[in-house]
This record gives structure tokens, C-alpha cells and sequence, in this order.
């Protein structure tokens, strides 16, 4: 498999980690602070809800980075390099860089450290 794809997947992965573990944080303190009962979190309606709530949470976060990515190039802080122009390099003083480079993770695309280019 290319480092690539395992890239692609990896974000994606780690963006469904973070989205299931605040949804279970937040079904913790409702079954502590609110006293809801467990046998509400054990229905299949709760379980698709979660997972269209854990896709929605990956689609927004693609979304944000995406937005990220387009203003961080039209701001030129995010400039294409390379022979082909397919290598992205992230300034160091991009206000949205986490977003940026992890759009980069997310389409593929190449992504060249700022310490390798000397921007």
C-alpha cells in the first residue's frame, strides 16, 4: 500500500477517534450527572445515531480543512512545489497550519516540511 493511502486512512481514522470519544464523554456525564438510564444507550436507534453522528463528524472536519487549505493558498501561506507542482509546503505562520496539513492528509497530496524548503 502506498504511504499515501495509509496517510488518507490514518487521518480519517484518528478524525473518527476523536469525534467517538467526545460522543463518549458526552454519554458518560449524561449517564453520571443527568441519571439517564443505561438501557437507553444500548438501542440500535442509539447506535446508528452514533455512527451517522461519527461520519457527520468526519465530513465537517474535511469540510473546515478543506475551507483552511483554499484560504491558507489564497493567503500564500500554503504554496505548491515541486517538478510536477503536487508537493504542498505550509508556511510556518499559517493560522489554520493543523487544518492545512491535515487536509494534506486527507486528499494525499504530498506535503513537503517548511525546514526542507527553507520558506
Amino acid at each position: 500500500m502506498k504511504q499515501t493511502t495509509v496517510q488518507m486512512i490514518r487521518a480519517h481514522i484518528v478524525t473518527a477517534s476523536v469525534a467517538a470519544t467526545t460522543i463518549d464523554v458526552f454519554v458518560v456525564s449524561l449517564l453520571f450527572f443527568c441519571k439517564f438510564p443505561e438501557t437507553l444507550f444500548e438501542t440500535t436507534s442509539f447506535r446508528v445515531l452514533t455512527c451517522v453522528l461519527l461520519v457527520t463528524a468526519v465530513l465537517v472536519t474535511r469540510h473546515a480543512a478543506r475551507i483552511a487549505f483554499r484560504a491558507a493558498v489564497k493567503r500564500r501561506h500554503a504554496h505548491f512545489i515541486g517538478p510536477r507542482r503536487d508537493a504542498v509546503c505550509v508556511s510556518a505562520f499559517c493560522p489554520a497550519r493543523r487544518l492545512v496539513i491535515l487536509h494534506l492528509h486527507f486528499t494525499g497530496m504530498p506535503y513537503v516540511p517548511v525546514h526542507a524548503t527553507g520558506w
